[in-house]
């Protein structure tokens, strides 16, 4: 049964016991006086916390003069409801890309080294992500290098948890044109911008400075609508976004622009809730750059069948 935890008292053993499940066997434990300074509690809350877990059978712990205090044993099964994690949720846009689902299925794969329930979920827009993120509805998201860079200077709450460099997040942006003899934003075009995806709405923006532009706000996924009815003149879209939904022969160009470098726009970085205690260590056990670009890569060539869930 989930433990039932009140006040200080029950935060300090909620921390304590996340502290413990990403720690091992000869792991030195830290001091009595380093938790109280962590968790601004008395020394007296801190020895009932890890009493608590002792005493349920949770760890084994053993002094060690001068040295400290190390782990010599830990149940995870029983440790777990003590964290008070409970099933893990990330979310990410819909996978409809073979980047996005190439991305989705590594992180998944990685997960599965995990013994707690992980799912995800899609969700089309960044500032929508970032915004359950704040609740802690979900427990990590994923967006562009470009997006945390913007989201980490304005939110004291976040934390960027793993840069996956080498991953990709989507393909890079392209300026679509309806018209197929224009290549330059004009004044007097109307532009298809989404103000819930920070790197379309961003960029878009920087693309029509000093140009008498009408942006027309519609969901990311409805431009195409837009398209078919034609009511706007241009828009930018990622490559391989457009390509696989819609496909039309559109006159097109990269989007390459000072300080927003291609690199940025796409790759993935997953960002937590710093308030969230332990979950960046605990994400990093399981989640490694290396074997997520591995995973990616053999999803994009074929190797392996896409599996998300």
């Amino acid at each position: 049964m989930k433990p039932t935890f009140y006040k200080k008292t029950g935060l300090a053993t909620i921390n304590i016991a996340r502290d413990f499940y990403t720690m091992q066997p000869g792991d030195r434990v830290p001091t009595i006086a380093e938790y109280t300074q962590r968790f601004e509690v008395s020394r007296g809350i801190v020895q009932k916390a890890i009493a608590t877990l002792e005493e349920d059978a949770c760890i084994q712990t053993q002094k060690n003069g001068v040295k400290g205090t190390f782990v010599t044993g830990i149940d995870y099964e029983k440790l777990y409801p003590y964290t008070n994690w409970g099933s893990l949720t990330g979310t990410m846009p819909v996978p409809m890309t073979i980047s996005f689902s190439s991305l989705t299925t590594a992180i998944c794969e990685e997960m599965e080294k995990s013994p707690f329930p992980f799912s995800f979920a899609y969700v089309t827009g960044s500032e929508k992500r970032l915004a359950a993120l704040k609740e802690m509805i979900y427990d990590f998201i994923i967006v562009s290098k470009s997006s945390a860079e913007r989201y980490l200077s304005e939110n004291d709450f976040l934390e960027r948890a793993i840069e996956l460099t080498g991953c990709i997040y989507s393909e890079p942006y392209m300026l679509y044109f309806l018209d197929d003899q224009k290549t330059e934003i004009e004044d007097g075009m109307r532009m298809a911008v989404d103000c819930n995806s920070i790197d379309q709405y961003t960029i878009s923006q920087k693309l029509c400075e000093g140009k008498d532009v009408v942006f027309v706000q519609t969901p990311y996924t409805s431009f195409s609508e837009l398209l078919v009815k034609k009511n706007v003149d241009c828009f930018i879209y990622r490559r391989d976004g457009w390509y696989n939904n819609f496909q039309p022969d559109l006159n097109q160009r990269v989007v390459e622009l000072p300080g927003y470098p291609l690199e940025e726009v796409t790759t993935p970085v997953i960002l937590i809730n710093r308030e969230n205690y332990g979950f960046k260590k605990l994400l990093c056990q399981y989640i490694t750059v290396e074997k997520t670009h591995e995973i990616q890569e053999k999803v994009i060539s074929g190797e392996c069948a896409v599996k998300f869930f």
